[in-house]
This record gives C-alpha cells, structure tokens and sequence, in this order.
C-alpha cells in the first residue's frame, strides 16, 4: 500500500470509528454488529475470558446497552491507526458509560482499546478488538478512575491497595488481635502505629489480600469494642479453600465455634467461630454452583422443615 493509499485507509478507518462510536451512544445494536465480522473474536473488560463469534459477541452487547438505563457516554481518545493492505491496526483509549439521570449521577472512566480491521468487500471491518482496564495488584480492582489529563502522578482517590469498602474492627488488646489473626487467619500485618501507652491507634492487615483495619478500644472516642457492648450484630466472611481446615486452624488458635461447618442450601459448606476479641467470622468453601432458583426452592424447603420441627417440638 503506497503512502496516499495508507492515509485513505485511515481516513476510512478514521470516520468508521466515529461511526461506531455514534452507534453505540444511540444504542442501536444492529447498527453496532453491523461493523463486526461474523468470525470476530473479542476480549472484552467484564464477563468473560473471550467472545467467539459475532453471535455470542452480540449478546454480551444486548446485555451491556441494557445495563445503561440513561444515556450512553462512549468517545474515542488518542487514536491512532496503522493501515497495511487489508489489515490494520487501531489503538485509542475510550472514555465509556452512563449519563446522569434525574435521580442518579452518571458515572463513566477510561478503557483501553486495541483493534485489528479487514478490509472486506471494500469496507473496513472489526476481526479483532480488545478492551481493558489497569488494575491494582492487591485488590483486582479495576482502576476506572484513572484520567488521561490528569498524568500519572495525580493523587488518587482511592489509594492503591485499597477495596472501596474495608473492614475497621475495634479490639480489646489490639496487639493481640494481630497475633491471634496472623495464626488464625495467616493475616499478614502491613502496618501500624502506636499510640502512647502503647495502645494501636490503627493498624492496617491483609487476609488473602483482602485489608481489614484494627484499632484498640478508645472508648473516650466512641471506639467499643464487642467485647464492651456484649455482642455483635456482624460477621466478617471470609472464603477460603478447605473450610474444615480453616475452622480447626482458628478453634486451635482459640477461636470459639459458634456453628460447625456444613454443606448450606446455597452452595457453599459454612461454619462460624467467635475470635476472643468478640467478632464473628463465618468461614465458608463453595462446592455447588446453583442457579437462583435452586437456591429459593431450597431455601424454602429448609425453612418448611424447620417450621415442620419447630412444630413437632
């Protein structure tokens, strides 16, 4: 391809773009499919580890313009596009999402978008696109917030490492807490300071990865502890691999059994122990994919049954 046919292609390439883009913020899905191949393999950033076939790629689209109640933000930045023959290659990072309505706020962030078009029968189709997000290595989450103008150094709303929600426990003898969830649990402590006296004004460990926050009792704070208000109405739940295993390693540590482990009616084999600090944790291993209807017909069998029992005694 000379280089006047190169610059065609991506001018070509170029409005193709625009048009997709326009076609996706109308929510016009034959419109959309129509600049896909029949053969088009995707890898999209939800659901599912690839997409073969415009068929199966159609439905995720049908699923997706269904989750936009309102209005649909998709725009093209910083594209660039390198044309050879009948293939090309197209880059461009896409800002997507919903608008706000009246009653909600819109909410959209930042995708990465890599492409490969063929020409066929003289226009320039999608064979192959990729959508991606970064993510934050410690917690898996996608990093939609990220802003292209805002440069790289820009303080982040939520820190790296973080899950937007984390759990803060308030314990009786904090650094005990710590030791008992790193046996227990195999928490790894991250960080923490010391307040005088030696008390923990705040402490930060990850289980699996996942953060839990831990503070001493300050009741001159508002800062009770379990322990203090006799009971808790929370649990923390926690997936783990072998839930027997798991149950006896925390019962050994001195964690107290409040239900032993068993096979539940939604799937998973649960159990539950109180640790000495008086906070509950219900540890759990999936064994049974059930759909939502298995899981209410279930559900609703057991509470017939203990209301069968509850009648008998």
């Amino acid at each position: 391809m000379d280089m006047n046919n190169g610059s065609a292609a991506r001018a070509e390439i170029q409005a193709r773009l625009d048009d997709w883009a326009e076609a996706v913020r109308s929510k016009d899905w034959d419109r959309i499919m129509s600049f896909y191949v029949p053969d088009v393999v995707a890898f999209d950033a939800v659901q599912s580890l690839q997409f073969k076939g415009a068929k199966a790629y159609g439905e995720h689209w049908k699923a997706c313009l269904e989750m936009c109640s309102g209005g649909v933000i998709f725009t093209f930045l910083e594209e660039a596009v390198d044309a050879r023959e009948d293939l090309a290659a197209v880059r461009a990072l896409v800002r997507c999402g919903m608008e706000g309505e009246a009653d909600k706020p819109g909410d959209s962030g930042y995708t990465r978008y890599t492409g490969t078009w063929r020409l066929v029968d003289g226009q320039w189709m999608i064979a192959h696109e990729h959508f991606s997000a970064p993510i934050d290595m410690m917690t898996g989450r996608a990093m939609w917030e990220l802003d292209p103008a805002g440069g790289e150094k820009k303080t982040r709303p939520i820190p790296l490492g973080m899950p937007a929600v984390t759990p803060h426990l308030v314990c009786a003898g904090a650094a005990r807490a710590l030791d008992f969830y790193k046996t227990a649990f195999g928490a790894i402590e991250e960080s923490r300071l010391e307040m005088p006296g030696g008390k923990i004004g705040h402490a930060c460990i990850r289980i699996d990865g996942s953060a839990i926050f831990l503070m001493d009792e300050m009741p001159q704070c508002g800062a009770r502890s379990p322990l203090a208000l006799q009971g808790t109405p929370v649990s923390l739940h926690l997936y783990v691999r072998d839930v027997d295993a798991a149950m006896k390693k925390a019962l050994d540590a001195g964690a107290t059994e409040v239900m032993a482990a068993q096979d539940m009616f939604w799937g998973d084999r649960y159990g539950v122990v109180a640790d000495p600090f008086g906070h509950q944790w219900s540890l759990a291993t999936h064994v049974r994919d059930l759909s939502q209807e298995e899981i209410a017909r279930a559900g609703k069998d057991m509470m017939s049954q203990m209301e069968q029992g509850s009648s008998a005694g």
